[in-house]
């Protein structure tokens, strides 16, 4: 009790890289230590029980990025996927067991159980792009964390990605850029209606928003 948070989920208009980007705040009295925690499954191909034994993960050493990779996949082979945070103490771990625990589920993870995730990466497990961002906020206090996962056809792609869209500025300007495009986008249709709101909601955006991204697209 006492912490607000609210999370904005969005991917880049121009790249395979998706945020999520979660504002918390002390609403109470006292200095909170909390963890945001961020799990991402990985497949990797088109069926994860097909492919979870070739996955492996790193953490790489010059830009700091969790990657993931499947060089038995006969078409992307070569692919890396990629996860970051904006905070600096964040702590990755490779195995989705770890996380959920045994015959664990996603509502209520084991690691929500422990103090900090091991940090295991490597071959041989289980697959999955976890972190975990420790944070203190005092009385009063809001902070802003970003989690990406993104694809790139290398790990230099990758590199560049995170640099391009790293922290909170990046991951700012990514969803400024989303709001330009679809405003621009859907604002080429208006409707006005006065005697049916609901219709001007439906054909000012949201219909052509809906058709466009899960039909056409």
């Amino acid at each position: 009790t006492g912490i607000t948070s609210e999370a904005w989920v969005f991917v880049a208009i121009d790249a395979p890289v998706k945020f999520v980007t979660v504002k918390v705040r002390n609403d109470s009295s006292r200095t909170r230590k909390l963890s945001l925690f961020s799990f991402n499954e990985l497949v990797l191909g088109e069926w994860r029980h097909a492919n979870l034994m070739h996955i492996s993960t790193a953490v790489d050493s010059q830009s700091g990025l969790l990657i993931a990779r499947n060089p038995f996949n006969r078409v992307f082979s070569k692919r890396v996927v990629f996860a970051s945070c904006s905070e600096k103490d964040v702590v990755f771990c490779g195995a989705r067991d770890e996380f959920l625990g045994r015959n664990g589920t996603p509502d209520a993870p084991a690691a929500l159980r422990r103090v900090r995730l091991s940090g295991r990466v490597g071959a041989g497990l289980d697959p999955a792009a976890t972190m975990q961002a420790p944070v203190t906020l005092a009385p009063g206090q809001e902070t802003e964390v970003v989690f990406a996962l993104g694809a790139a056809d290398d790990l230099s792609a990758a590199r560049e990605l995170a640099q391009r869209f790293g922290g909170q500025a990046g991951a700012r300007g990514a969803l400024e850029a989303v709001w330009a495009f679809w405003n621009r986008t859907l604002g080429s249709i208006y409707v006005e209606a006065p005697d049916h709101p609901a219709l001007e909601f439906l054909v000012n955006g949201w219909l052509a928003y809906q058709t466009l991204s899960c039909r056409i697209w």
